[in-house]
């Protein structure tokens, strides 16, 4: 799989471009603040929707469109697969704003986004599948100890790439938890009959069921991957990824656990839904004291389990950004094994985060990918010979030309 074309309008930095790839290494240099990650962030953002470095649409639009009467930024990203091309194209459209609003417009007008996939309108969510990518940041060694909305995050988006019908399941899973939510916050203010909840509880464990259950499966087929690239940029380090649900369904019957990745030899769907329904039920009273759902997959982690450690409490920065490393070239591997083609590799200024022999290891893994697409302040990170045979585009102030 490769970008063919990328199309950019009004976005971040780009007033306009009109870019042509190929399959195969291309290099993107400059310095910083001149839009090197806003093309990596347009190509992710054209295959899944979302942006990985704002939730706010708003902020993609160019500063100058915000002068015109209808602000707007659109991304045309042409994607080619084994069975043919595929024409992603996201359009932002701020409504009701204009220079009338002068500069509080970027702040107060709603934001209209639309999608097409080869032409036609679709949901957002249908982008998923589409097309398959796997970003590389400096920030990502943040995702090993941070919070573990971002780990879930991480998880949820690769896997949503390989199924729309998951992203619309956790769609769903959220408003059906919000809601749940909203009337146990109302049940702590004003009482009322629990029994309310009951609609809500059979909701949320019907979605919640099959996002825990593909979790746990997906963490388990990029683990076996992650652990043989650990120990080859460790020098020989196990590296373990280990869900830590919120609920086991296990221990939650009173039955031994075994642990999540057993649970497509133990439980069929049907089977976790009404297990994790009858836990609701269990702790609705708790609920309805803290105004909140306290069980779910909204409150799952998963871990970095490096020599028995976990790297993201005890271990240091550089154990993070190994883990990392190894986590998402993993996920690159379990996405060709499922997509039958390699995904297009996003490196954004990795190379200045690595030593000399994770860089190496880095570049080989290139090698068996369809197209990369590498940023760097500094072409000299990398290899004379890799300079070379690579294709090399530079960008300043948003304007981007090819190096000969």
């Amino acid at each position: 799989m490769w970008l063919r074309s990328l199309s950019l309008t009004q976005f971040r930095n780009y007033a306009r471009l009109e870019w042509r790839l190929e399959p195969r290494v291309i290099m993107v240099y400059g310095g910083n603040a001149q839009g090197k990650t806003n093309l990596l962030e347009a190509i992710a953002y054209a295959a899944m929707g979302h942006s990985f470095r704002t939730s706010s649409d708003r902020e993609l639009i160019h500063w100058a469109a915000w002068q015109d009467p209808m602000p707007f930024a659109r991304v045309i990203a042409e994607f080619v697969r084994k069975d043919g091309p595929v024409r992603l194209e996201l359009a932002l459209v701020a409504e009701g704003s204009g220079p009338s609003q002068s500069i509080l417009a970027p702040e107060t007008a709603p934001i209209r986004k639309q999608a097409r996939i080869n032409g036609i309108p679709h949901r957002v969510l249908d982008l998923f599948g589409q097309a398959a990518v796997v970003l590389f940041t400096p920030q990502d060694v943040e995702v090993v100890g941070g919070p573990p909305v971002e780990r879930r995050r991480l998880l949820d988006l690769l896997i949503a790439q390989t199924s729309p019908a998951f992203a619309r399941i956790l769609a769903a899973y959220q408003r059906a938890l919000s809601q749940r939510n909203a009337l146990l916050r109302r049940l702590q203010e004003e009482g009322s009959d629990p029994a309310q909840l009951d609609l809500w509880d059979e909701s949320v464990a019907r979605y919640g069921a099959p996002l825990m259950d593909q979790r746990a499966r997906a963490l388990q087929a990029i683990a076996r991957y992650a652990e043989d690239i650990h120990k080859a940029l460790s020098g020989g380090e196990p590296m373990l990824l280990r869900y830590v649900p919120s609920l086991d369904p296990f221990q939650a019957e009173g039955q031994m656990a075994l642990g999540v990745l057993t649970w497509g030899e133990r439980l069929q769907e049907v089977e976790l839904r009404e297990t994790f329904r009858r836990a609701l039920l269990r702790e609705r009273s708790q609920d309805i004291r803290r105004g909140t759902t306290r069980i779910g997959p909204h409150r799952d982690d998963f871990r970095f389990i490096v020599d028995g450690v976990d790297v993201g409490l005890y271990g240091s920065r550089g154990q993070q950004r190994t883990a990392i490393l190894a986590f998402k070239l993993a996920a690159a591997r379990w996405l060709a094994s499922i997509f039958q083609e390699s995904p297009v590799l996003l490196l954004d200024e990795v190379m200045a985060e690595l030593d000399g022999e994770r860089r190496r290891y880095l570049l080989r893994a290139l090698e068996d990918v369809e197209q990369a697409i590498v940023t760097t302040t500094d072409p000299m990170l990398f290899e004379p010979e890799f300079r070379e045979r690579v294709r090399r585009f530079v960008v300043r102030a948003g304007f981007l030309r090819e190096e000969r």
